[in-house]
Order: C-alpha cells, then sequence, then structure tokens
C-alpha cells in the first residue's frame, strides 16, 4: 500500500501529501503491530520500490511520511498524547522541508540573492520594502506554518485510520480486494478475498509485467549506471558554466543512444524536467541576476531531472532493484536495514499497482466527494488491500552483475565533462 502510495504521490503534479498519506496509515500500523524495525525497514523498501519504476526524480514528496510514519505507530501504540506525537512529526517534516528549501534556494534558484530578489520585485509590485532578511523571514513561516498543519492532519488521520483498522476489516472481509487472487489466477479488482491468496498469482502478474530478473535491463551493468548518474549529479551541483553543461549533456546524449534503455519514464521525465526548469528560470530573472544566469540555471535544472530519468531508463526496475538490495546487504548492521531487503524481495509491486488503483477508483465512486466520506472510503480501501496482500515467492536468483570494459567506459565519460568544468 506505501508503494502504491508513495508512486502516485511522487507521479502527481501537486497534492502528493495528501496523496501519500493513504501509504504512511499502512505503515503506521504495522509499526503500530510489528515494531519500529520493520516498520522503518518496510518504510525504506517502499522508497525504493518507487525509485525502481520511475526512477529517483521527486524521491523527496512522500519522504517525510515514509520517515515518520512508522514513528507515529510505535508512539501510538505506547499511547503517547497526540501533542507529543505532533511535535515529533513536525519536528521530522521542518528540518526535511528546510533541507529542500535550501536545495532550491542555492541551486535552482541560482542563491540567496536571486531568492530574495525575486521577493523584493514583488515587493515593489506591491508598495512594500521586502529585504533578504525579510524574505527568509517570510520563507521561515511558511516552513513552520505548514509543519504545523501536515503533522496536525497526519497524525489525525493516522489516528482515524489505526482506531477503526480492526473494525474496518471485519466490515470488509466479504469485499473484494484487488491483491486477492481471482478466477484466471490473475490479481484484479473483483476477487472473493476468500479466494486462495498465497501469492502465486501476483507473482504470474509480476512476471507478465516486470522486466525478467535473470535478465539484464540494458547495455549497461545497473551498478554503472548508478555510479555514471551520481558522478553527473555531483558535476552538475558543482557549477553551471556552459562548458560544463554542454559537456554533460553531450554524455548523456551519447549515453542515451548507447544503453537501449526503457522509454517509458521519459515523458514523465520530460514533464518533471521542464517545470524543474521553469522555476529556476524565473525566479533567478526575477531575481535580478540576468538572462545568461537564468537560462544557465534552467538548463542545469533540466539536466538534473533528465539524468535521473536515464538513470531509471538505463538500469532498469530490475537493474535498480538488484542495486538497492547490494546496498542494503551491504548496510546489513544497520537496524532496519535486514527488514528492508526482506520487505523488497516480497513486494513484486508492478504487476499490482494498476488493479489497486482500480479498485479505489471503485470506492471513491460510491462516496459523496466531501472531506471525510472520501477519508473513510480511502482508509477503508487501505485496509482491505493490505490485509488482502500476500507477498509474491521468492524469485529464482538474478544473475550475477558482472562489470564490462563499456561499463568502466561509461564511468569514466561521466566523469569526463570534470575537464570542461577545470577548463571553465
Amino acid at each position: 500500500m506505501a508503494v502504491v502510495s508513495f508512486l502516485a504521490a511522487r507521479a502527481a503534479p501537486t497534492g502528493g501529501f495528501w496523496i501519500a498519506l493513504a501509504g504512511g496509515v499502512a505503515l503506521a500500523r504495522l509499526s503500530e503491530r510489528r515494531g519500529a524495525r520493520l516498520g522503518f525497514g518496510a518504510s525504506a523498501a517502499a522508497m525504493l520500490e518507487t525509485v525502481a519504476i520511475i526512477g529517483p526524480a521527486r524521491f523527496g514528496i512522500p519522504l517525510t511520511q515514509a520517515a515518520t510514519a512508522p514513528l507515529l505507530g510505535r508512539l501510538v501504540a505506547r499511547r503517547v498524547g497526540v501533542a507529543l506525537q505532533v511535535l515529533a512529526c513536525g519536528a521530522i517534516r521542518l528540518l526535511h522541508n528546510t533541507a529542500t528549501t535550501a536545495f532550491f534556494i542555492w541551486i535552482v534558484a541560482g542563491g540567496l540573492d536571486a531568492y530574495a530578489g525575486t521577493y523584493e520585485s514583488l515587493g515593489r509590485r506591491l508598495g512594500l520594502d521586502i529585504a533578504t532578511t525579510d524574505a527568509l523571514a517570510l520563507t521561515a513561516a511558511g516552513l513552520l506554518v505548514w509543519a504545523v498543519f501536515a503533522s496536525v492532519v497526519q497524525v489525525l488521520v493516522y489516528r482515524r485510520g489505526l482506531r477503526d483498522w480492526d473494525g474496518t476489516a471485519r466490515d470488509s472481509s466479504r469485499q473484494p480486494a484487488a491483491f486477492a487472487e481471482a478466477p484466471g489466477g490473475e490479481a484484479a479488482a473483483g476477487a472473493s478475498p476468500a479466494a486462495p491468496t498465497d501469492g502465486t498469482a501476483a507473482a504470474r502478474a509480476d512476471a507478465a509485467a516486470a522486466p525478467r530478473a535473470d535478465a539484464r535491463p540494458g547495455r549497461f551493468d545497473p551498478r554503472a549506471v548508478t555510479l555514471a548518474a551520481a558522478v553527473a549529479f555531483a558535476l552538475l551541483l558543482a557549477s553551471t558554466e556552459w562548458l560544463l553543461l554542454g559537456a554533460v549533456s553531450v554524455w548523456l546524449g551519447v549515453a542515451w543512444a548507447l544503453s537501449r534503455g526503457d522509454r517509458s519514464p521519459v515523458p514523465t521525465g520530460l514533464l518533471f524536467a521542464a517545470i524543474l526548469a521553469a522555476g529556476a528560470f524565473i525566479f533567478t530573472l526575477g531575481g535580478g541576476l540576468g538572462l545568461d544566469t537564468a537560462l544557465r540555471r534552467a538548463a542545469r535544472a533540466a539536466l538534473l531531472v533528465l539524468v535521473a530519468t536515464w538513470l531509471r531508463a538505463a538500469a532498469g526496475a530490475e537493474g535498480l532493484r538488484q542495486v538497492s538490495r547490494r546496498a542494503l546487504g551491504r548496510l546489513r548492521r544497520l537496524p532496519a536495514a535486514p527488514e528492508a531487503a526482506a520487505v523488497l524481495d516480497g513486494i513484486a509491486s508492478e504487476g499490482r499497482l494498476a488493479a489497486a488503483a482500480r479498485s479505489l477508483a471503485a470506492e471513491l465512486g460510491k462516496v459523496r466527494m466531501r472531506p471525510l466520506p472520501v477519508l473513510d472510503a480511502v482508509l477503508t480501501w487501505v485496509v482491505r488491500e493490505a490485509g488482502a496482500f500476500r507477498p509474491s515467492p521468492p524469485r529464482a536468483p538474478a544473475a550475477a552483475l558482472a562489470a564490462a570494459p563499456v561499463d568502466c567506459l561509461l564511468v569514466l565519460l561521466a566523469a569526463a565533462p570534470a575537464v570542461a568544468l577545470g577548463a571553465a
């Protein structure tokens, strides 16, 4: 349920916080009943699964709820008061939003001068004198207000879902669920949960929808793709010189042409790139830094998203899962890392997402479009689908990854624009 919810939150242009609430309730329930380690492990696995499906773009949209849902579940289990729950959730949200705002100011918007300059320009049009300190104060106030509001909403929604979970599960015991096995052996909405739900049908659906686990998704080793993308990210964050941007663009074009990658994430990636580039251009130009700087900032913002899109396309969903599993294996001494690896192996969500979405649409079609009825319908859907879900059987071991010379060349070419940076 967290994968379905978080994936939709990342894909939707707006409203990600509201969409992610459904998955957060499911994670809070898991943590409440089975402990924080499994809760945080499942949360990490859900986020990694969304990366495998659509790549790392807009990763931070559901991140606050992914980080706070297991914590809130344990606080509910220990009967901690609502005020302390809101305080803990708000502190994490404020920290996360402050970090993302700082990234936007110094990387996307072009620095503090450009960011504050946009406020000054707007202030002059309204007859107000807004200095840099005023712009920062307004930003801090906005972050604080949002942290309080969003945390209150999140805690109240979670508590409502956890309080009514058992009763809703009993009431929904005869209702269809998208994760149950339907006649004919396919996971689909409209199946009876009384039918066998041993996971074999879901596994068959996953096998039809997902790349073969033993086949490489493209020309390059997914580890090399990930490392090359990380190098490109670092270079783009280091400078906006035209020479560097041109060199990265050339590398990205060559890498994309040679990757034989999955094209499904391209439309969404292009949309996100256009939105982020437009934001960078408007803030930089509005801040009075000039057209050249605005264009360079916009180009860098677009390239950051396009590199993330290429990462998903070139590595493939199963390739990114393999990278995630290997990373979790190296971090196995960290709390919740083994749990995250185990949950990631059992999610196998790709064949189930469409069925779950259809099930939610059917649920919402039965209620009035008012806040509480819609909320209760979504919570009922979460309870029913979570109860019907069965992990897929263990997959056949993936083929061992072995870096070839062409993979090493990919990484070296990704680092080549550093020469352009030095020249600039």
